[in-house]
């Protein structure tokens, strides 16, 4: 008798499959996308993840919308099974409909925890709340959540720009609070002007659709965000949102429900930001910047140079790297899935260098020291990586 397996259901395109109970990874059969399932430290749920969710990098959960420190693919002690999702699903109902503790018994449309700080200053002024009326204005500026998943904390949109600029979409934001603005569809319906403007961001987490993104490092103190969506019928949707505990800015980029769509944008970050992007496709062009580098993509090609950053972390599936630094980094991991990669480093110091390599290989041509305090940390299942000089 074979095993039984666990009904799952897709948080982004709502079809329900099978899945062994044990595991904690999951890949919906029809629209392809892929999940982890880790069990959130706030409100104890079991939430979905990102499959393109990056090493070591925070994660969002997906039902109260507080942030995760840290995230493993494999050995993580947040890790949860298929079987302790369904039982939650039994318990609670699915995560379109069940509201999970803590969350202020906020339904679809809320725009966070009801304090002064997570509501838009028109709204203050007014005494509006983040009730129905602000979900209708959401939806009718594009930005309706995917199928199932219960909209996260967002920043506050101004209803009284929006009146004033029909054309436009205005985020107005508090001090120190991160906001968007010129978000305007194009007359065509299906292109939007994109522009994000925040201040007092630790970590800025990009989650993109394919197309071509490029980044440069900021000579201001303000991460921005400028450049244009197209969609292939509706117009896509740029969503925002805040942690200022971990002063972490999500900016995700949504195609509308059944099409497809494409980016082409502008990331400027400062040298005190954590800059991580996740991107499924296309082309990323990086120049001068001086942050945290961390980069999880697929069928990308991917091109770095006058890098400072003290941090690089790659996790590259199909696709190619090339990184040059133009100062010496401290800390470089490379992870390569039937993917290339060349990194190429200052060689006025010695690397420590340690790889795990399943099937490929790893050209050094750095200068190398057991005691070194510069690390290269090298995991290949398939691809071929070469580290040479600058």
């Amino acid at each position: 008798m074979g095993q039984e397996l666990t009904q799952v259901l897709c948080p982004e395109c709502g079809t329900s499959g099978e899945s062994a109970p044990e595991a904690s990874r999951w890949q919906c059969a029809k629209c392809g996308n892929a999940f982890f399932l880790r069990r959130c430290a706030s409100c104890a749920r079991v939430s979905h993840v990102d499959g393109l969710q990056g090493f070591r990098m925070p994660w969002a959960c997906a039902l109260c919308g507080r942030f995760n420190a840290g995230f493993s693919q494999n050995q993580d002690p947040a890790a949860a099974s298929a079987a302790d999702l369904a039982a939650e699903v039994g318990r609670y109902g699915s995560a379109g409909d069940a509201r999970s503790p803590g969350d202020g018994g906020l339904g679809d449309g809320g725009l966070g925890d009801g304090g002064p700080s997570d509501r838009d200053p028109a709204a203050a002024a007014t005494g509006a709340t983040g009730g129905a009326g602000t979900a209708a204005a959401l939806a009718g500026l594009g930005a309706a959540a995917r199928p199932g998943r219960r909209r996260a904390r967002r920043i506050g949109l101004s209803l009284a720009v929006a009146t004033a600029c029909a054309a436009a979409a205005t985020v107005l934001v508090a001090a120190e609070v991160p906001g968007a603005s010129g978000m305007a569809a194009g007359q065509d319906g299906k292109t939007r002007a994109v522009h994000v403007t925040a201040s007092g961001v630790g970590t800025i987490d990009f989650r993109g659709v394919p197309g071509q993104l490029t980044i440069v490092g900021a000579q201001s103190g303000q991460v921005i965000v400028t450049g244009q969506l197209t969609g292939d019928g509706r117009v896509p949707a740029v969503e925002t949102r805040f942690d200022r505990a971990a002063r972490t800015l999500v900016v995700s980029v949504q195609c509308a429900p059944g099409t497809k769509c494409t980016q082409n944008l502008r990331l400027a970050a400062p040298a005190d930001t954590v800059t991580a992007v996740r991107q499924p496709g296309g082309q990323v062009v990086v120049t001068g910047l001086a942050g945290p580098l961390r980069i999880t993509a697929a069928n990308v090609d991917i091109s770095a140079s006058g890098l400072r950053s003290t941090d690089l972390d790659a996790l590259i599936t199909s696709g190619h790297l090339s990184a040059t630094f133009a100062a010496p980094p401290r800390q470089v991991g490379i992870t390569l899935a039937r993917a290339q990669a060349t990194i190429r480093l200052p060689a006025i110091t010695a690397y420590r260098v340690t790889q795990e390599v399943t099937s490929g290989s790893v050209k050094v041509a750095i200068p190398q020291a057991g005691s070194a305090t510069r690390t290269v940390t090298v995991r290949i299942d398939s691809g071929e990586l070469t580290l040479t000089p600058s």
